[in-house]
Protein backbone atom coordinates (compact mmCIF):
# COMPACT_ATOMS: atom_id res chain seq x y z
CA UNK A 1 0.00 0.00 0.00
CA UNK A 2 1.47 3.73 -1.00
CA UNK A 3 1.51 6.17 1.93
CA UNK A 4 1.13 9.54 0.60
CA UNK A 5 1.60 12.86 2.13
CA UNK A 6 -1.57 15.98 2.21
CA UNK A 7 -0.59 18.11 -0.52
CA UNK A 8 -2.72 21.02 0.63
CA UNK A 9 -4.75 21.53 3.97
CA UNK A 10 -4.91 25.61 4.87
CA UNK A 11 -6.67 27.00 6.95
CA UNK A 12 -6.61 30.79 8.63
CA UNK A 13 -8.54 33.81 9.63
CA UNK A 14 -9.74 36.17 7.33
CA UNK A 15 -8.52 39.20 9.09
CA UNK A 16 -8.78 43.10 8.25
CA UNK A 17 -5.45 43.52 9.71
CA UNK A 18 -4.02 41.99 6.97
CA UNK A 19 -6.49 43.58 4.03
CA UNK A 20 -8.83 40.06 3.92
CA UNK A 21 -12.63 40.52 3.94
CA UNK A 22 -15.65 37.99 4.30
CA UNK A 23 -17.12 39.54 1.18
CA UNK A 24 -13.76 39.86 -0.82
CA UNK A 25 -12.70 35.83 0.10
CA UNK A 26 -16.73 34.74 -0.54
CA UNK A 27 -16.58 36.51 -3.85
CA UNK A 28 -13.00 35.07 -4.19
CA UNK A 29 -13.73 31.62 -4.33
CA UNK A 30 -16.86 31.75 -7.16
CA UNK A 31 -14.13 32.02 -9.66
CA UNK A 32 -13.42 35.84 -9.47
CA UNK A 33 -10.44 38.02 -8.85
CA UNK A 34 -10.66 42.04 -7.93
CA UNK A 35 -7.27 43.75 -9.43
CA UNK A 36 -7.60 47.15 -9.10
CA UNK A 37 -11.05 47.42 -8.29
CA UNK A 38 -11.92 45.25 -11.56
CA UNK A 39 -13.48 41.78 -11.49
CA UNK A 40 -11.95 39.85 -13.86
CA UNK A 41 -11.94 35.47 -13.88
CA UNK A 42 -9.64 33.70 -11.58
CA UNK A 43 -6.25 32.75 -13.44
CA UNK A 44 -3.51 30.34 -12.23
CA UNK A 45 -0.11 29.70 -14.04
CA UNK A 46 -1.49 31.33 -17.00
CA UNK A 47 -4.96 29.06 -16.90
CA UNK A 48 -8.39 29.96 -16.14
CA UNK A 49 -9.61 28.93 -12.68
CA UNK A 50 -12.58 26.72 -13.16
CA UNK A 51 -16.03 27.10 -10.55
CA UNK A 52 -17.49 23.25 -10.66
CA UNK A 53 -19.80 23.50 -7.67
CA UNK A 54 -21.21 25.76 -4.92
CA UNK A 55 -22.56 24.78 -1.76
CA UNK A 56 -23.97 27.54 0.98
CA UNK A 57 -24.79 25.43 3.94
CA UNK A 58 -27.09 27.24 6.84
CA UNK A 59 -28.22 26.01 10.30
CA UNK A 60 -31.78 23.97 10.02
CA UNK A 61 -33.88 27.38 11.45
CA UNK A 62 -31.99 30.12 9.57
CA UNK A 63 -34.36 30.82 6.17
CA UNK A 64 -32.35 30.32 3.25
CA UNK A 65 -34.61 32.17 1.05
CA UNK A 66 -33.60 35.44 2.95
CA UNK A 67 -29.85 34.38 3.80
CA UNK A 68 -28.44 34.26 0.44
CA UNK A 69 -24.32 34.03 0.07
CA UNK A 70 -24.22 38.03 -0.03
CA UNK A 71 -26.48 38.53 2.76
CA UNK A 72 -24.60 36.39 4.80
CA UNK A 73 -20.94 37.81 4.33
CA UNK A 74 -22.18 41.19 4.54
CA UNK A 75 -24.14 40.60 7.78
CA UNK A 76 -20.82 39.15 8.99
CA UNK A 77 -18.72 42.45 8.48
CA UNK A 78 -21.09 44.96 9.76
CA UNK A 79 -21.17 42.51 12.62
CA UNK A 80 -17.40 43.18 13.88
CA UNK A 81 -16.39 46.39 15.04
CA UNK A 82 -12.57 45.96 15.85
CA UNK A 83 -10.61 47.81 12.83
CA UNK A 84 -8.17 44.53 12.69
CA UNK A 85 -11.56 42.23 13.63
CA UNK A 86 -11.20 38.73 12.03
CA UNK A 87 -14.77 38.08 10.32
CA UNK A 88 -14.35 34.91 9.20
CA UNK A 89 -12.36 31.21 8.51
CA UNK A 90 -11.07 30.07 5.79
CA UNK A 91 -10.35 26.11 5.32
CA UNK A 92 -9.20 24.94 2.11
CA UNK A 93 -8.01 21.42 0.83
CA UNK A 94 -6.48 20.40 -1.99
CA UNK A 95 -8.10 17.14 -3.04
CA UNK A 96 -5.81 13.82 -4.17
CA UNK A 97 -5.94 12.83 -7.39
CA UNK A 98 -6.42 9.10 -6.17
CA UNK A 99 -9.62 9.07 -5.16
CA UNK A 100 -12.76 9.73 -7.66
CA UNK A 101 -13.86 13.45 -7.93
CA UNK A 102 -17.10 11.92 -7.28
CA UNK A 103 -16.75 11.73 -3.94
CA UNK A 104 -16.13 15.36 -3.24
CA UNK A 105 -20.06 16.06 -2.62
CA UNK A 106 -20.04 13.43 0.01
CA UNK A 107 -16.21 14.38 1.76
CA UNK A 108 -17.42 18.18 1.87
CA UNK A 109 -20.61 17.59 3.84
CA UNK A 110 -18.43 15.30 6.27
CA UNK A 111 -15.95 18.00 6.67
CA UNK A 112 -17.79 21.37 6.88
CA UNK A 113 -21.15 20.05 8.12
CA UNK A 114 -19.94 19.62 12.05
CA UNK A 115 -19.61 23.67 12.31
CA UNK A 116 -23.03 23.97 10.53
CA UNK A 117 -23.82 21.90 13.39
CA UNK A 118 -22.47 24.67 15.90
CA UNK A 119 -24.61 27.38 14.53
CA UNK A 120 -21.85 28.56 11.97
CA UNK A 121 -23.10 29.12 8.16
CA UNK A 122 -20.85 28.03 5.75
CA UNK A 123 -19.45 28.63 1.91
CA UNK A 124 -17.62 25.73 0.00
CA UNK A 125 -16.84 25.68 -3.74
CA UNK A 126 -15.31 23.89 -5.54
CA UNK A 127 -12.69 25.00 -8.15
CA UNK A 128 -10.16 23.24 -10.93
CA UNK A 129 -7.56 24.16 -12.90
CA UNK A 130 -4.34 22.98 -14.85
CA UNK A 131 -1.76 22.25 -12.84
CA UNK A 132 2.16 22.69 -13.52
CA UNK A 133 2.21 18.80 -15.19
CA UNK A 134 -1.08 19.88 -17.58
CA UNK A 135 -3.19 17.44 -14.62
CA UNK A 136 -6.14 19.02 -13.36
CA UNK A 137 -5.60 20.58 -9.29
CA UNK A 138 -9.20 19.89 -7.83
CA UNK A 139 -9.49 22.12 -5.08
CA UNK A 140 -11.78 23.13 -2.26
CA UNK A 141 -12.42 26.67 -0.59
CA UNK A 142 -14.15 26.61 2.39
CA UNK A 143 -14.94 29.83 4.40
CA UNK A 144 -16.75 29.65 7.59
CA UNK A 145 -18.18 32.42 10.05
CA UNK A 146 -17.04 33.11 13.32
CA UNK A 147 -20.44 33.70 14.89
CA UNK A 148 -23.38 31.85 15.12
CA UNK A 149 -26.44 32.84 12.50
CA UNK A 150 -30.27 33.01 13.44
CA UNK A 151 -33.01 34.86 11.58
CA UNK A 152 -32.58 37.94 13.68
CA UNK A 153 -28.98 37.83 12.64
CA UNK A 154 -25.67 37.07 13.85
CA UNK A 155 -24.92 36.93 17.36
CA UNK A 156 -22.86 38.97 19.58
CA UNK A 157 -20.81 37.06 21.20
CA UNK A 158 -18.02 34.98 18.59
CA UNK A 159 -18.22 31.28 18.75
CA UNK A 160 -14.86 30.14 20.09
CA UNK A 161 -15.83 26.28 20.23
CA UNK A 162 -14.77 26.20 16.23
CA UNK A 163 -11.20 28.48 17.86
CA UNK A 164 -10.78 24.97 19.77
CA UNK A 165 -11.26 23.11 16.66
CA UNK A 166 -8.70 24.27 14.48
CA UNK A 167 -6.26 24.38 17.22
CA UNK A 168 -5.44 21.11 17.02
CA UNK A 169 -5.40 17.53 14.81
CA UNK A 170 -6.98 19.11 11.64
CA UNK A 171 -4.77 16.98 9.32
CA UNK A 172 -5.20 13.88 11.19
CA UNK A 173 -9.22 14.22 10.48
CA UNK A 174 -8.80 15.18 7.17
CA UNK A 175 -6.53 12.19 6.22
CA UNK A 176 -9.16 10.30 8.20
CA UNK A 177 -11.64 11.24 5.95
CA UNK A 178 -9.37 10.32 2.67
CA UNK A 179 -8.61 6.70 4.34
CA UNK A 180 -12.01 6.35 4.98
CA UNK A 181 -12.55 7.41 0.77
CA UNK A 182 -9.85 5.28 -0.09
CA UNK A 183 -10.93 2.25 1.46
CA UNK A 184 -14.79 2.27 0.45
CA UNK A 185 -13.33 3.00 -3.41
CA UNK A 186 -10.96 -0.14 -3.01
CA UNK A 187 -8.13 2.30 -3.59
CA UNK A 188 -4.92 1.07 -2.28
CA UNK A 189 -3.54 4.04 -1.10
CA UNK A 190 -3.53 5.45 2.94
CA UNK A 191 -2.84 9.51 3.67
CA UNK A 192 -0.29 10.16 6.40
CA UNK A 193 -1.45 13.47 8.45
CA UNK A 194 2.50 13.90 9.06
CA UNK A 195 4.12 16.70 7.68
CA UNK A 196 6.84 15.89 5.19
CA UNK A 197 9.71 16.31 7.30
CA UNK A 198 9.08 13.79 9.55
CA UNK A 199 7.48 10.63 7.23
CA UNK A 200 9.91 8.54 6.68
CA UNK A 201 9.58 8.21 2.64
CA UNK A 202 9.95 11.77 1.76
CA UNK A 203 12.62 14.33 1.76
CA UNK A 204 13.87 16.80 3.57
CA UNK A 205 12.24 20.45 3.02
CA UNK A 206 14.33 22.56 0.22
CA UNK A 207 16.90 24.93 1.73
CA UNK A 208 15.16 28.62 1.50
CA UNK A 209 17.43 31.06 -0.16
CA UNK A 210 17.94 34.68 0.74
CA UNK A 211 16.57 37.43 -1.98
CA UNK A 212 20.55 38.37 -2.26
CA UNK A 213 21.38 34.76 -2.97
CA UNK A 214 18.91 34.57 -5.30
CA UNK A 215 20.02 37.72 -7.43
CA UNK A 216 22.90 35.94 -8.60
CA UNK A 217 25.25 37.27 -6.03
CA UNK A 218 29.15 36.07 -7.15
CA UNK A 219 30.14 35.05 -3.21
CA UNK A 220 31.93 31.27 -3.13
CA UNK A 221 28.89 30.72 -0.65
CA UNK A 222 26.11 31.59 -2.68
CA UNK A 223 27.20 29.59 -5.45
CA UNK A 224 27.57 26.87 -2.96
CA UNK A 225 23.77 27.53 -1.50
CA UNK A 226 22.38 27.77 -5.24
CA UNK A 227 24.57 24.29 -5.81
CA UNK A 228 23.04 22.57 -2.96
CA UNK A 229 19.43 23.95 -3.57
CA UNK A 230 19.51 22.50 -7.44
CA UNK A 231 21.06 18.99 -6.13
CA UNK A 232 17.69 19.04 -4.08
CA UNK A 233 15.31 19.49 -6.92
CA UNK A 234 17.32 16.75 -8.73
CA UNK A 235 16.81 14.15 -5.94
CA UNK A 236 13.27 15.69 -5.54
CA UNK A 237 12.26 14.75 -9.07
CA UNK A 238 14.18 11.47 -8.90
CA UNK A 239 12.18 10.64 -5.60
CA UNK A 240 8.89 11.70 -7.27
CA UNK A 241 9.85 9.62 -10.44
CA UNK A 242 10.32 6.85 -8.37
CA UNK A 243 7.33 7.36 -6.54
CA UNK A 244 5.74 7.63 -9.61
CA UNK A 245 6.96 3.78 -11.06
CA UNK A 246 6.20 2.40 -7.56
CA UNK A 247 1.85 3.23 -8.04
CA UNK A 248 1.83 2.11 -11.61
CA UNK A 249 3.75 -1.35 -10.39
CA UNK A 250 1.15 -1.26 -7.30
CA UNK A 251 -2.04 -0.37 -10.18
CA UNK A 252 -0.55 -2.75 -12.44
CA UNK A 253 -0.11 -5.79 -9.70
CA UNK A 254 -4.05 -4.98 -8.90
CA UNK A 255 -4.74 -5.50 -12.60
CA UNK A 256 -2.69 -8.89 -12.94
CA UNK A 257 -4.41 -9.74 -9.56
CA UNK A 258 -7.79 -9.09 -10.61
CA UNK A 259 -6.72 -11.24 -14.16
CA UNK A 260 -5.82 -14.26 -11.56
CA UNK A 261 -9.33 -14.13 -9.35
CA UNK A 262 -10.97 -13.87 -13.39
CA UNK A 263 -9.27 -17.04 -14.16
CA UNK A 264 -9.61 -18.76 -10.95
CA UNK A 265 -13.20 -18.22 -11.18
CA UNK A 266 -13.14 -20.42 -14.47
CA UNK A 267 -11.61 -23.51 -13.03
CA UNK A 268 -13.51 -26.48 -11.47
CA UNK A 269 -13.85 -26.92 -7.50
CA UNK A 270 -12.75 -29.76 -5.26
CA UNK A 271 -13.63 -29.63 -1.98
CA UNK A 272 -14.69 -31.45 1.12
CA UNK A 273 -16.64 -30.92 4.91
CA UNK A 274 -12.89 -31.46 6.65
CA UNK A 275 -11.87 -28.07 4.26
CA UNK A 276 -12.50 -25.64 6.94
CA UNK A 277 -10.60 -27.40 9.64
CA UNK A 278 -7.76 -27.00 7.20
CA UNK A 279 -8.26 -23.32 5.70
CA UNK A 280 -4.54 -22.44 4.89
CA UNK A 281 -3.13 -24.26 1.73
CA UNK A 282 -0.36 -26.77 2.22
CA UNK A 283 3.58 -25.57 1.88
CA UNK A 284 5.04 -25.84 -1.27
CA UNK A 285 8.03 -28.41 0.56
CA UNK A 286 5.29 -30.75 2.05
CA UNK A 287 3.29 -30.37 -1.45
CA UNK A 288 6.44 -31.10 -3.43
CA UNK A 289 7.97 -33.81 -1.46
CA UNK A 290 4.28 -35.88 -1.16
CA UNK A 291 3.77 -35.77 -5.22
CA UNK A 292 7.29 -36.23 -6.27
CA UNK A 293 7.43 -38.93 -3.66
CA UNK A 294 5.06 -41.05 -5.21
CA UNK A 295 6.62 -40.50 -8.83
CA UNK A 296 3.89 -37.85 -9.77
CA UNK A 297 5.98 -35.56 -12.15
CA UNK A 298 5.48 -32.34 -11.75
CA UNK A 299 6.53 -29.55 -14.59
CA UNK A 300 6.38 -26.64 -12.43
CA UNK A 301 5.41 -25.46 -9.40
CA UNK A 302 5.53 -21.99 -7.77
CA UNK A 303 3.36 -20.35 -4.66
CA UNK A 304 1.68 -17.15 -5.61
CA UNK A 305 1.31 -14.97 -2.32
CA UNK A 306 -2.64 -14.19 -1.85
CA UNK A 307 -3.77 -17.36 -4.02
CA UNK A 308 -1.87 -20.62 -2.94
CA UNK A 309 0.50 -23.16 -4.54
CA UNK A 310 0.04 -23.80 -8.27
CA UNK A 311 1.06 -27.54 -9.94
CA UNK A 312 1.62 -28.07 -13.72
CA UNK A 313 1.25 -31.73 -13.89
CA UNK A 314 0.69 -33.04 -16.96
CA UNK A 315 -1.43 -30.46 -18.98
CA UNK A 316 -3.39 -29.77 -16.11
CA UNK A 317 -2.87 -27.18 -13.53
CA UNK A 318 -3.80 -27.46 -10.44
CA UNK A 319 -4.49 -24.69 -7.31
CA UNK A 320 -4.39 -25.42 -3.61
CA UNK A 321 -6.25 -22.35 -2.27
CA UNK A 322 -6.42 -23.94 1.15
CA UNK A 323 -10.29 -23.98 1.34
CA UNK A 324 -10.51 -26.04 -1.85
CA UNK A 325 -8.63 -27.26 -5.23
CA UNK A 326 -8.75 -25.54 -8.71
CA UNK A 327 -8.95 -27.63 -11.62
CA UNK A 328 -7.90 -26.46 -14.83
CA UNK A 329 -7.03 -29.05 -17.51
CA UNK A 330 -8.29 -32.81 -18.06
CA UNK A 331 -8.29 -33.94 -15.27
CA UNK A 332 -6.61 -37.83 -16.17
CA UNK A 333 -3.50 -40.02 -15.31
CA UNK A 334 -0.78 -38.12 -13.55
CA UNK A 335 -2.92 -35.05 -13.11
CA UNK A 336 -5.59 -37.42 -11.11
CA UNK A 337 -2.91 -39.44 -9.16
CA UNK A 338 -1.62 -35.62 -8.04
CA UNK A 339 -5.08 -34.60 -6.89
CA UNK A 340 -5.74 -37.37 -4.85
CA UNK A 341 -2.19 -37.40 -3.27
CA UNK A 342 -2.80 -33.65 -2.30
CA UNK A 343 -6.10 -34.42 -0.82
CA UNK A 344 -4.64 -37.28 1.60
CA UNK A 345 -1.82 -34.98 2.70
CA UNK A 346 -4.87 -32.33 3.18
CA UNK A 347 -6.90 -34.75 5.17
CA UNK A 348 -9.41 -34.84 3.07
CA UNK A 349 -11.63 -38.10 2.38
CA UNK A 350 -15.39 -37.20 1.21
CA UNK A 351 -14.42 -35.11 -1.65
CA UNK A 352 -16.78 -33.13 -4.46
CA UNK A 353 -16.36 -31.51 -7.37
CA UNK A 354 -17.89 -29.02 -9.33
CA UNK A 355 -17.39 -27.59 -12.97
CA UNK A 356 -16.70 -24.11 -13.84
CA UNK A 357 -20.45 -23.41 -13.64
CA UNK A 358 -21.16 -24.42 -10.52
CA UNK A 359 -22.39 -27.57 -11.78
CA UNK A 360 -21.75 -30.82 -9.69
CA UNK A 361 -19.83 -33.59 -11.18
CA UNK A 362 -18.26 -36.63 -10.29
CA UNK A 363 -15.19 -37.25 -8.57
CA UNK A 364 -13.19 -39.87 -11.31
CA UNK A 365 -11.54 -42.28 -9.44
CA UNK A 366 -7.83 -42.61 -8.76
CA UNK A 367 -6.02 -44.49 -11.64
CA UNK A 368 -4.06 -47.43 -10.53
CA UNK A 369 -0.51 -47.51 -11.50
CA UNK A 370 -0.08 -51.28 -13.20
CA UNK A 371 3.60 -50.78 -15.03
CA UNK A 372 4.67 -49.76 -11.32
CA UNK A 373 3.33 -52.72 -9.63
CA UNK A 374 4.42 -55.23 -12.36
CA UNK A 375 7.76 -53.19 -11.97
CA UNK A 376 7.71 -53.73 -8.71
CA UNK A 377 6.76 -57.04 -8.40
CA UNK A 378 9.42 -58.11 -10.78
CA UNK A 379 12.08 -60.49 -9.64
CA UNK A 380 15.70 -58.88 -9.86
CA UNK A 381 18.55 -60.78 -11.81
CA UNK A 382 22.03 -60.55 -10.03
CA UNK A 383 23.11 -58.81 -13.09
CA UNK A 384 20.67 -55.87 -12.04
CA UNK A 385 22.38 -55.79 -8.82
CA UNK A 386 25.67 -55.61 -9.88
CA UNK A 387 27.79 -52.09 -9.99
CA UNK A 388 24.86 -50.50 -7.86
CA UNK A 389 27.70 -49.67 -4.97
CA UNK A 390 28.25 -46.29 -6.02
CA UNK A 391 24.48 -45.11 -6.66
CA UNK A 392 23.22 -46.79 -3.37
CA UNK A 393 25.92 -45.19 -1.25
CA UNK A 394 24.94 -41.90 -2.93
CA UNK A 395 21.47 -42.17 -1.80
CA UNK A 396 22.46 -42.92 1.66
CA UNK A 397 24.75 -40.01 1.76
CA UNK A 398 21.18 -38.17 0.48
CA UNK A 399 19.58 -39.25 3.43
CA UNK A 400 22.36 -38.78 6.09
CA UNK A 401 22.35 -35.33 4.71
CA UNK A 402 18.67 -34.70 4.96
CA UNK A 403 18.57 -36.50 8.19
CA UNK A 404 20.64 -33.65 9.55
CA UNK A 405 19.09 -31.04 7.83
CA UNK A 406 16.45 -28.86 9.21
CA UNK A 407 13.02 -28.12 7.90
CA UNK A 408 14.60 -24.60 6.31
CA UNK A 409 17.65 -26.55 4.70
CA UNK A 410 15.66 -29.36 3.45
CA UNK A 411 13.58 -26.72 1.60
CA UNK A 412 16.91 -25.09 0.46
CA UNK A 413 18.47 -29.05 -0.51
CA UNK A 414 14.90 -29.38 -2.57
CA UNK A 415 15.87 -26.03 -4.61
CA UNK A 416 19.65 -26.75 -5.37
CA UNK A 417 18.26 -29.65 -6.94
CA UNK A 418 15.32 -28.56 -8.77
CA UNK A 419 18.47 -25.99 -10.13
CA UNK A 420 19.85 -29.65 -11.51
CA UNK A 421 17.56 -29.15 -14.20
CA UNK A 422 16.34 -33.10 -14.19
CA UNK A 423 12.98 -33.96 -12.73
CA UNK A 424 13.74 -37.72 -12.73
CA UNK A 425 16.12 -36.63 -9.57
CA UNK A 426 14.27 -34.25 -7.74
CA UNK A 427 11.64 -37.10 -7.24
CA UNK A 428 14.28 -39.42 -6.78
CA UNK A 429 15.23 -37.00 -3.79
CA UNK A 430 12.05 -36.51 -2.70
CA UNK A 431 11.42 -40.13 -2.66
CA UNK A 432 14.50 -40.31 -0.07
CA UNK A 433 13.10 -38.09 2.38
CA UNK A 434 11.16 -40.42 4.59
CA UNK A 435 13.88 -42.25 4.69
CA UNK A 436 15.62 -39.29 6.78
CA UNK A 437 13.06 -39.80 9.27
CA UNK A 438 14.31 -42.76 10.32
CA UNK A 439 17.68 -43.16 9.03
CA UNK A 440 19.88 -46.33 9.36
CA UNK A 441 22.24 -47.52 6.34
CA UNK A 442 20.60 -51.02 6.50
CA UNK A 443 17.09 -49.60 5.88
CA UNK A 444 18.44 -48.69 1.94
CA UNK A 445 18.98 -51.36 0.71
CA UNK A 446 20.19 -52.04 -3.13
CA UNK A 447 16.64 -53.32 -3.99
CA UNK A 448 14.61 -50.59 -2.28
CA UNK A 449 17.39 -47.62 -3.93
CA UNK A 450 15.96 -49.64 -7.19
CA UNK A 451 12.62 -49.74 -6.56
CA UNK A 452 12.80 -46.25 -5.38
CA UNK A 453 14.50 -45.31 -8.97
CA UNK A 454 12.23 -47.13 -10.82
CA UNK A 455 9.16 -45.11 -9.20
CA UNK A 456 11.66 -41.74 -10.07
CA UNK A 457 11.55 -42.86 -13.61
CA UNK A 458 7.78 -43.03 -13.84
CA UNK A 459 6.32 -45.26 -17.22
CA UNK A 460 9.82 -44.08 -19.23
CA UNK A 461 12.06 -47.16 -19.79
CA UNK A 462 14.79 -45.57 -21.61
CA UNK A 463 17.89 -46.83 -19.98
CA UNK A 464 19.77 -44.16 -21.05
CA UNK A 465 17.97 -41.70 -19.54
CA UNK A 466 18.11 -44.00 -16.17
CA UNK A 467 21.83 -44.40 -16.41
CA UNK A 468 21.97 -40.19 -16.45
CA UNK A 469 19.69 -40.36 -13.44
CA UNK A 470 22.00 -42.76 -11.76
CA UNK A 471 24.90 -40.60 -12.60
CA UNK A 472 23.51 -37.42 -11.62
CA UNK A 473 22.89 -38.78 -8.17
CA UNK A 474 26.59 -39.75 -7.48
CA UNK A 475 27.67 -36.43 -8.43
CA UNK A 476 25.61 -34.38 -6.22
CA UNK A 477 27.07 -35.90 -3.23
CA UNK A 478 31.04 -35.14 -5.10
CA UNK A 479 32.20 -32.51 -2.87
CA UNK A 480 31.29 -29.42 -4.14
CA UNK A 481 28.48 -29.95 -5.80
CA UNK A 482 24.62 -29.35 -4.97
CA UNK A 483 24.12 -32.49 -1.82
CA UNK A 484 28.12 -32.64 -0.93
CA UNK A 485 28.85 -32.13 3.25
CA UNK A 486 31.11 -29.32 4.15
CA UNK A 487 34.94 -29.57 3.64
CA UNK A 488 36.35 -30.89 6.57
CA UNK A 489 39.95 -31.73 6.17
CA UNK A 490 42.41 -33.63 8.79
CA UNK A 491 43.85 -32.15 11.76
CA UNK A 492 47.20 -32.39 10.29
CA UNK A 493 45.60 -30.72 6.71
CA UNK A 494 47.06 -27.48 7.25
CA UNK A 495 50.34 -28.21 8.67
CA UNK A 496 51.09 -30.64 5.45
CA UNK A 497 49.52 -27.98 3.15
CA UNK A 498 50.17 -24.62 4.40
CA UNK A 499 49.60 -22.89 1.31
CA UNK A 500 45.86 -24.04 1.21
CA UNK A 501 44.72 -21.59 3.84
CA UNK A 502 43.23 -19.17 1.29
CA UNK A 503 40.05 -17.13 1.48
CA UNK A 504 38.25 -20.42 0.83
CA UNK A 505 39.49 -22.42 3.77
CA UNK A 506 39.90 -19.63 5.88
CA UNK A 507 36.99 -17.31 5.98
CA UNK A 508 34.14 -18.70 8.13
CA UNK A 509 34.74 -22.32 6.98
CA UNK A 510 33.46 -25.00 8.90
CA UNK A 511 36.04 -27.85 7.75
CA UNK A 512 38.59 -25.38 9.33
CA UNK A 513 37.18 -24.98 12.47
CA UNK A 514 36.55 -28.70 12.82
CA UNK A 515 39.94 -28.83 12.10
CA UNK A 516 41.53 -26.99 15.10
Amino acid sequence: MVSLGLLGVSFGGVSRREGWSATGRSTYQMGTDIHDGIRGDKHRNGHRVNHVQHWLMLPEEVDSSVWTRETVWEAASIAEKRKDAREARYFDITWPRNLPTERIAKFVQNLYRPFVELGLPVQVDWETSSADDGLANDHIHGLIATRILSDTGFSEGKCREVDTWFRAGVRQHVAELFNAIATDCGVDVTFDPRPNVLRDDTLPPEIQLSRQTLRGSRTPGAQLLRDRRDGQRQVRRAHEQIVDEIVALERRAGELQYEIDVELESMSNLTSWQANQHANPLSLEISLTALMGAGIAVQDRVSVEGVGVVFKVGTAILVDIGTAILIDGELEGEALRALYYLTRCKGWRDLSLVDADGMPIPVPPEPERSWLRERLNAKRSRLDLMGRSGVVSAAREVVAILHEASPDERRDILKRVADWSNPRLERLVAQLMPFAGRYQDESLSTEIVLDLIDMAMGEDSDLWRRHVLEKDLEAMVVPGNALSRPFRPHRNFYDIYPGSQDAQFSVGHPGKEAAQ
